[in-house]
């Protein structure tokens, strides 16, 4: 299926529920990365002007370009051309469609969308036609995974599974031995098993030692960071995709990994101190009340909402005392990016009211930072074809890792063997 193709898909889906009369792209000079991207447009093209491409959910799509630039959409079905070289010709352009719904990448709740220039909406505005955020439409598109997808996302979990529990051998190897560790060489360990089994990331792993792990974004600085210390608290978060997976029709592709994203928690020391381990405990609660509650949900022949799964974890997290301690949202949407198109699990900053559907995917990572030390904990969740929750990775992994159950229900200490 082409990207014209599926665009036209989802518009058709959407407007079957909603009145929407077509899907509108633009760009100028371009800017535009995400809607580059959705379209597939080649990225030598010489854009200087604005262009415009209108996916109707049935018939023909609609080019309206600068007359320097007849070309820009060439890549692009559709023979329907209006060429203009001035504001008015583009507005006379835009005239037909005055009353009508058009869905745009603009989202009042989700700036990571909203990529279409403020002053384009107000063009828009002024003719009359009506927008709406083409939310809904990106999480068909691009945040609902295929089967070769989802085996391509178990498969990488798997393995970020037995790179954890590697990386923890690592760590306790030097604990028994005394010989100094720091951020930056358990960091360098787990790049190395990226390579080791073909996979590939955005960014290099998180990993804190301390009150570092505080900082749910915390960097390790190139001088190699903090040096373990006896009952540091440690947080590993590490998301890699395959290079290349089974596209099931025999051949194997770039397009079609899906991300694991994974975080653990240990301590340097053979015992867990009483509070990280009362945390732990109200982490792990929230975490696998998602799980039950979209379980739940299902069973009643209900779809819950991205806001509504992370107001209930905080709330488990808020009722416990440490309210005050969450930092970020509980999860977000996965598919080839490891921050994804599809639904978050966000009921305060970025609020995401879009409903979890069947073949979407997601993180679900309680937080609680405090200034002594912080920690999460992280698994993904698919939605399968019934819309019941599966946690990825854990078949492949017999649902353990050593002594420790997936997901991570205590603290690992260096007694641990994985």
């Amino acid at each position: 299926m082409t990207c014209f193709e599926k665009i036209q898909v989802v518009s058709q889906q959407e407007s079957a529920i909603s009145a929407l009369d077509g899907w509108l792209f633009t760009d100028f000079a371009g800017r535009d990365k995400l809607t580059q991207d959705l379209l597939q447009l080649p990225p030598d093209g010489m854009t200087t002007r604005r262009w415009i491409y209108l996916v109707h959910p049935t018939g023909e799509p609609l080019k309206i370009l600068h007359a320097i630039e007849p070309h820009a959409l060439d890549s692009l079905p559709g023979e329907k051309k209006i060429f203009y070289s001035s504001q008015q010709e583009l507005k006379s352009a835009l005239a037909q469609y005055k009353g009508k719904t058009l869905a745009l990448l603009w989202d009042s709740n989700l700036p990571v969308i909203s990529t279409v220039d403020g002053g384009f909406v107000s063009l828009l505005q002024q003719e009359e036609i009506k927008i709406t955020s083409a939310a809904r439409l990106l999480q068909r598109y691009k945040g609902i995974l295929s089967p070769a997808s989802i085996r391509s996302q178990e498969r990488a979990a798997s393995l970020l599974y037995t790179i954890i529990r590697d990386t923890w051998n690592f760590i306790c190897q030097h604990y028994k031995s005394k010989e100094p560790l720091n951020e930056r060489a358990v960091q360098i360990f787990i790049l190395e098993q990226f390579i080791k089994y073909k996979l590939t990331s955005n960014h290099s792993p998180v990993v804190a030692f301390g009150p570092h792990s505080g900082d749910p974004h915390y960097e390790v600085p190139e001088d190699g960071g903090k040096y373990a210390e006896e009952g540091d608290i440690i947080q590993l978060d590490i998301w890699a995709k395959e290079r290349l997976a089974d596209d099931g029709q025999g051949g194997f592709s770039a397009t079609v990994p899906a991300y694991g994203d994974i975080s653990w928690v240990g301590v340097f020391s053979e015992t867990i101190p009483e509070e990280a381990e009362k945390r732990f405990s109200i982490l792990c609660k929230a975490r696998d009340s998602v799980e039950q509650a979209i379980g739940q949900a299902t069973a009643e022949g209900k779809r819950l909402t991205g806001a509504e799964l992370d107001m209930q974890v905080r709330s488990i997290i808020q009722d416990a005392g440490y309210g005050h301690y969450i930092k970020h949202r509980t999860g977000h949407g996965i598919d080839s990016e490891v921050h994804g198109s599809g639904v978050n699990l966000d009921g305060s900053e970025f609020p995401d009211y879009r409903q979890i559907l069947p073949g979407s995917s997601f993180s679900v990572e309680p937080g609680i930072y405090g200034e002594d030390f912080g920690m999460r904990t992280e698994i993904d969740i698919y939605i399968d074809e019934t819309g019941m929750p599966i946690i990825s990775g854990k078949k492949f992994q017999k649902e353990k890792l050593g002594e420790h159950s997936i997901p991570q229900q205590k603290i690992m200490t260096t007694k641990d063997e994985l």
